[in-house]
Order: structure tokens, then sequence, then C-alpha cells
């Protein structure tokens, strides 16, 4: 049917585009997808001007925001107004009412009503995973597109919300003279639009449990974390530490640690937001850090350092527990031993017994190259070997022989040695 909408018209370029609002059920109703056009399927990689839909990122992560936060929030959809612009109309306010006061006469030359032709056909060209999320959310199983294909659980947890139908979503409706046009538009607005980084988004998210868990560590009065004498022990502004820096860790290494430690709990990343799960994450990681920072024997070193205003350089060269790089494994190996039934406060009189100075060949090619200058090594898959081994020191005897030979592989791997004169560490 044909939809009249209030507008304002505006050019990019060559491109006369109109940019308006419309009901989020107007929006689903009218609105399409490339994914669905009839020659989809035997169109080219150059002819197709849109990427497939991804409805498990759709229904797992969009879907539940939109209907869990009521505070949720869209940039503008682009809309390519693929058939019917002939019959598209727009007429601005000066020709329906007249303008007595010329200071308005221009801009109301350009903003009037937009009206879209019964015979169009609409697809969403930037926004395409935003729509179908609206649809998911105000019809639950029945709004899924026809080209997304869902496993049951997930299908499962849609289930509609029919009052988001009221709200308004900023539209651009900009019309398709080819498809080299369209794809041109679609890949510049995507590779121009700059990601934000994973450390804006640990600061800013209010959805990721994890990151708002993640904050708490040094943002709160009592915070385990928190500033000593007026000194950060957080660098959240990078991923680094320098040699001479006085702080401890970073962020970025607590979100991962708090992941690594939290997925035993069930509390996730994609988990949707809840009070009684916000406070149970954060319990356990206060008591984490808690533990940690009055039981390591490094920790404590380190705090009388920041206390006494001491030069950490030299500490820091010494010992792998000063490395945000080593916290990490260090979380990797407390999953492991957590899912064998033990206590992690049980593990810190183990923990002080392990070498962790960059010369301990248990170390090398797993958390520290193996040559003159013994940088760190940053891999995910390196952070979990070395997890392992750490596991393996604190609690060896729970290891399967299956456990113990793919350990030894690993270590063998490491030193280049193909023989059988690597072997495991010592349990402490």
């Amino acid at each position: 049917m044909g939809v009249t909408v209030l507008a304002q018209e505006g050019k990019m370029g060559k491109n006369v585009y109109y940019l308006t609002t419309m009901k989020a059920n107007t929006l689903i109703q009218n609105v399409g997808y490339a994914s669905e056009m009839e020659n989809w399927p035997d169109m080219s990689i150059d002819e197709r001007m849109q990427r497939e839909l991804k409805g498990d990122r759709v229904a797992e992560e969009i879907v539940p925001y939109i209907v869990s936060d009521p505070e949720w929030f869209f940039g503008a959809l682009i809309v390519d107004v693929y058939s019917g612009w002939e019959q598209v109309r727009f007429q601005p306010i000066t020709e329906v009412v007249s303008v007595d006061l010329a200071a308005y006469e221009d801009t109301l030359q350009r903003a009037g009503f937009l009206t879209l032709p019964d015979n169009k056909r609409l697809i969403a060209l930037d926004g395409q995973h935003r729509l179908a999320a609206l649809s998911m959310a105000i019809r639950g199983q029945n709004g899924i597109p026809g080209s997304v294909k869902l496993p049951d659980n997930v299908r499962e947890t849609l289930t509609g919300h029919p009052e988001i139908g009221d709200a308004d979503i900023t539209v651009m409706f900009i019309k398709h003279e080819n498809d080299t046009k369209i794809r041109k538009i679609f890949n510049k607005v995507n590779r121009y639009a700059k990601q934000t980084s994973k450390g804006d988004n640990i600061i800013t998210s209010e959805d990721d449990m994890v990151a708002i868990i993640a904050r708490r560590m040094f943002s709160e009065p009592d915070a385990p974390l928190k500033p000593i004498n007026g000194q950060p022990v957080v660098n959240w502004k990078s991923n680094t530490i320098p040699l001479r820096s006085k702080m401890l860790t970073t962020l970025s290494a607590i979100y991962t640690m708090s992941e690594i430690i939290l997925s035993s709990y069930d509390i996730t990343p994609k988990s949707r937001r809840s009070e009684e799960e916000l406070s149970r994450g954060t319990q356990i990681m206060r008591n984490f850090w808690s533990v940690s920072m009055n039981g390591l024997d490094i920790f404590k070193q380190y705090k009388e350092y920041v206390i006494d205003n001491k030069p950490l350089e030299n500490i820091r060269k010494k010992n792998l527990m000063l490395k945000p790089v080593t916290h990490t494994a260090l979380a990797h190996a407390v999953k492991i031993i957590m899912d064998h039934g033990y206590r992690y406060e049980d593990m810190i009189e183990k923990l002080n017994r392990i070498d962790w100075s960059m010369d301990n060949p248990v170390w090398a090619n797993v958390l520290v190259t193996n040559s003159s200058n013994k940088k760190m090594i940053t891999g995910a898959q390196a952070l979990r070997n070395a997890g392992n081994i750490i596991a393996y020191m604190l609690i060896g005897n729970e290891f399967t022989n299956k456990e113990r030979e793919q350990l030894l592989q690993l270590l063998r791997d490491a030193s280049g040695s193909e023989g059988g004169e690597v072997k495991l560490p010592d349990m402490v």
C-alpha cells in the first residue's frame, strides 16, 4: 500500500535522498531484504548489492537488546527504492501552506511530504540486521525473514512484543539507479564507519554483563583494584603496561579474565542483563581479585612498591606475573582447577611456589619468545596453552593420560624437539 511520511530532502554528491521516520510496524511491513529477491540465488558476487543476513547474530544479540533494554536506540537505516522511484512524490510544505517569513521559505522548500507508491520495492541497503531484529522483536517467530534459518532452540526464544511496533525509526530513502551505485554506497557506508574498539566497548557497554563486572573491579570505592594512594592500578586507556608504569594490569585483561572465569557460572557477554546475575558475577570476580591481591606474593610486593613510590621496572622485568598476558593465562588455569572442583584460594600457596621468571624454560615459546630480547606471546591459543601448563603444575594429578600427552606434545612443539628429552614440569 502507499505510504506518506513527513520528510526532509537532502543531497550528497549526486545522490538525492529523503530523511524521515517511520513506525517500526510500518517499516517491517514495507521494507524487504536483498536476499529475498527472486533472482538472489542466481546473482553473481558482482551483482549482489548486500551481504547475507546473519540470523543467529540478530536473534541472539540484537533482538534481546531491543526487547530487554528500555533505552534501546538505533541509527538511521538506508533504504534502497529498488523500483517505483518514478512514482515517488515529494511535496514541499510551501506547496501546501503559504509561508510569509522569508527566513523559513528556503528551509521549508526542502521539508515536506514523501509519498511512496503501492508498486514500490524497498530493500534495506544498510541496516538489514536491525530491520530483521525489529521484525523478530515485534512478531516473534512469525517475524523471522524467509531467508533466515535458525535452530529450534534459538527460534523458541523469540516471542512477540507488539508494543515495539510503535517505535519511531529513522530512515533514509535513496533511488536505485543501478546495482553498481548501490554496491558502492553500501561498501563506503560500512568501510568508512569506524568500529568502536574493544576497549571502548568495554568502557561504554551497559548490556554486556562481563564488561560491567570488569569495570566494577576498579571503579567502585571498595573495589579490589581501586587506586593505591591515588595511583591507578588498571590501565583502561591502553592494552599494554610499559616497564616503568605503576599500573598492574589492563581493562582488556580484566575483561578477558572475567569472561573466562565467569563462563563456568554461565555468565557470558551474550547473557541477557540481569541484576541478580550482575551481582553474582561481581562477587565472584571481587573474590578472585581480593584473594589475588592479598595472597599472591608478587602482587603484595607490587602494592608495597607503589605505596613506597619505588620504581617497578626491575621486578616487572623479572616476574611474568606483572604482565597482563600472564594474568589471562592464569584465568585459564583458574577455570580448569575450578572445573575440577578446587577452590582458587586453596591454590595461592602453590602459585607462590611457581617460578615466574622469564628464564624458566617452561615458558619458552609458550608465554615468552625463546630469543635474546624475550618478548611476550599474546596469541589466544598460546595463553590457553600457558593456562594448561599452570593448571598442571597446580593439580597435575587430575590430568588424564591423554591430557598429559597433549601437554607434553605442546612442550615438545614449543622447544622444537621431536625426541623424548622434553618432560612435563614439576607439580608444586
